[in-house]
């Protein structure tokens, strides 16, 4: 039996060689067990290139599973950026409706108060005109009332001077 490595490139055929040689021997010799050795060699050639053959095709495939495994990896990382974009522009929508909301409410509320506040000064001018009016009434109320005493005031002097005269008549 040979030393080679079957996994060295031309042990095969090395021991292709020897087992053609041994059989070879064997045959002329008359020699069955270098026969027989001979066979073993070209068997074992043969099962070292069936192994280079599975081992080139296992290598392979192992390399196709592993570009098939990145395939995957690449396309849930693109998935999962993705979602996590997707998941961004919600929030990012889900915060501009907020300001809007928010924007809608505080203009809804400024609205609210310019409509207090001009119901507030026009109350105020209401007001303000009703104490001009019953200012303006007092001062029409004072002048007849000073316009009456000064009549009354009138009215008994002309009674005092009538209640002389009578009381000098009689």
């Amino acid at each position: 039996m040979s030393n080679v490595d079957p996994g060295t490139p031309g042990s095969g055929l090395a021991d292709r060689i020897k087992g053609t040689v041994k059989s070879v021997a064997g045959a002329v010799l008359g020699d069955d067990d270098l026969k027989r050795e001979g066979e073993l060699h070209k068997e074992k050639a043969d099962a070292a290139d069936e192994a280079a053959k599975l081992a080139a095709e296992a290598e392979r495939e192992k390399n196709e599973a592993e570009i098939v495994a990145r395939k995957k990896e690449i396309q849930v990382e693109q998935q999962r950026l993705a979602a996590e974009n997707a998941a961004e522009q919600r929030e990012q929508q889900a915060q501009i409706e907020r300001v809007r909301g928010e924007q809608r409410v505080e203009a809804e509320a400024a609205q609210r108060e310019a409509a207090v506040e001009r119901a507030k000064t026009a109350e105020q001018q209401r007001a303000a005109q009703e104490q001009r009016e019953a200012a303006a009434d007092r001062s029409a109320a004072e002048q007849e009332a000073a316009r009456l005493e000064a009549e009354a005031a009138k009215a008994k002097a002309t009674a005092e001077a009538l209640d002389e005269i009578n009381e000098e008549k009689s």
